[in-house]
């Protein structure tokens, strides 16, 4: 049977980078070594990444109603509006392409854009339901849930490194009054999602005494920011990831983190 003492680094990371929009994680898909395709959900995304050698492909929201309507019964215009085809065009190129071996050609596979991949999914159960462009009702959450988290197994277990990127929610304990930031995901999403990544750690953006930007990533948890999970042995609680972009990228930030933790002598147990 396998033993602990024969493994060395990673060969493969399971990443979840969580910030705030503006905070680098988009960028630093640039950073990672090798040959990179990305799902693209994120609107923002191509400016982050044009000009780099990235194969992709974008599944934006659709336009969605704007009437208001009203959940009491008997009032307001229920009518769905149109309907939502940009997660089925996903679902269906995705389950091809886990059959057809696809994504064995690459060494990253991205998904950028998690709370808009939820919101398409959201999107997708409503048209199903006849409700969309409307307020999601209790039980179109279920659904959501399931496909979302069947997503994340799937890609997961493919054996390749993963890149996901989503965004954080600030959160008050109604006993303690604490405040927290956790995943902006749906209902128990939250606890279920970070367990199958090897990596979680959440991004932010500040400016250094010159003025310029400063991006980092946050690898241990803290009273605020809980959801963290670092593999990498011997980072600093905060890793400068800034990129200079009057050099070559890859290999920088937290691809250059990779390439440290890659180099790094097996350790044997005594």
């Amino acid at each position: 049977m396998p033993n602990t003492k024969d493994v060395s680094a990673l060969t493969t990371h399971k990443i979840l980078i969580l910030g705030d929009t503006g905070s680098g994680k988009t960028t630093q898909i640039l950073t990672l070594p090798g040959r990179r395709y990305v799902h693209v959900f994120d609107q923002n995304a191509l400016h982050s990444l044009r000009g780099a050698d990235i194969e992709y492909d974008a599944y934006m929201p659709d336009v969605v109603g704007t009437a208001a309507t009203s959940l009491s019964k008997g009032k307001g215009d229920r009518s769905a509006v149109g309907g939502s085809d940009s997660y089925r065009k996903f679902e269906q190129e995705f389950n091809e392409r886990l059959v057809n071996g696809f994504y064995s050609k690459f060494d990253w596979i991205c998904f950028d854009g998690a709370t808009t991949l939820l919101d398409l999914v959201m999107d997708r159960v409503l048209t199903i339901n006849g409700r969309y462009g409307q307020w999601p009702q209790q039980d179109d959450y279920g659904p959501v849930m399931m496909a979302f988290t069947n997503i994340c197994r799937n890609v997961t277990s493919m054996g390749k490194s993963i890149y996901f990127t989503g965004h954080l929610e600030t959160k008050q304990d109604d006993l303690t009054k604490k405040i927290q930031t956790r995943p902006m995901m749906t209902g128990r999403l939250v606890q279920k999602i970070p367990l199958l990544f090897s990596d979680i750690f959440a991004s932010d953006v500040s400016l250094d005494d010159k003025g310029k930007p400063a991006y980092r990533i946050q690898t241990i948890p803290d009273g605020i920011v809980r959801t963290i999970r670092c593999s990498i042995k011997g980072l600093e609680p905060y890793e400068n990831v800034t990129i200079d972009f009057s050099k070559p990228v890859e290999g920088q930030g937290l691809g250059g983190i990779l390439a440290w933790e890659a180099r790094q002598p097996k350790v044997i147990s005594g």
